[in-house]
């Protein structure tokens, strides 16, 4: 397919996948900090800042859950080889468990395409289970992560695998537009009447009017 399996020792590279990499849930909420008598207390974020002078900040210790998940590296080679942090992108299924898959090759492939043109945000790849992606799976842009460069180095032992030459070349170019795109509402030119019907169609996504069109 569209992968690769790099030997043990070689470095970190754009496009390499890890498995069991650290996403901390974070709720701003509800923080539980390690206060200094070593009891726990729920605080919110708010709160921290509040009790925290903005000229000498201090470090808050807090507990949070930590979820392992499956992640591609997004820095460019120069910066994962030297960088002090490797960024990477959550990797997930490619269809929610609300979804009905597709049942022929012919359908499979037109839910492709149109997902690769219309949903900017995700990668798709496709499942095998001989390198330990068991079914089809999705990056997406989102969700970014950051590890410290040598703390992943020392976890090369659960890089599964990596994209190959054109699988990369494909990703490098879907991460760059992502990143670089910039906000277009389609509906602008729209008489007021034209838009009724755009907002009709699109519920329940929210679609705000221009004064135009109000």
């Amino acid at each position: 397919m569209i992968y690769e399996v790099p030997s043990p020792d070689v470095p970190i590279q754009q496009g390499d996948i890890f498995r069991g990499v650290p996403r901390i849930e974070i709720s701003l909420e509800a923080l539980s900090v390690l206060e200094e008598d070593e009891q726990l207390e729920k605080k919110t974020w708010k709160d921290i800042l509040s009790g925290n002078d903005p000229a000498r900040p201090e470090t808050v210790t807090a507990v949070l859950p930590i979820k392992p998940v499956l992640a591609i590296v997004i820095m460019q080679n120069c910066d994962a080889v030297r960088g002090h942090s490797i960024s990477l992108c959550e990797i997930d299924s490619y269809l929610t468990e609300k979804e009905n898959p597709p049942t022929t090759p012919k359908k499979w492939q037109s839910r492709i395409m149109e997902d690769v043109r219309k949903i900017p945000r995700l990668f798709y790849l496709p499942a095998d289970e001989s390198i330990g992606i068991g079914e089809r799976m999705a990056v997406d842009f989102r969700s970014v992560l950051r590890v410290p460069r040598t703390d992943l180095e020392a976890m090369r032992e659960h890089r599964i695998v990596r994209l190959n030459h054109v699988a990369n070349e494909h990703f490098r170019e879907t991460l760059a537009q992502f990143f670089r795109r910039y906000p277009v509402n389609e509906w602008y030119p729209l008489t007021k009447e034209e838009f009724e019907a755009y907002a009709e169609a699109k519920k329940p996504e929210p679609v705000e009017p221009y004064p135009w069109q109000s």
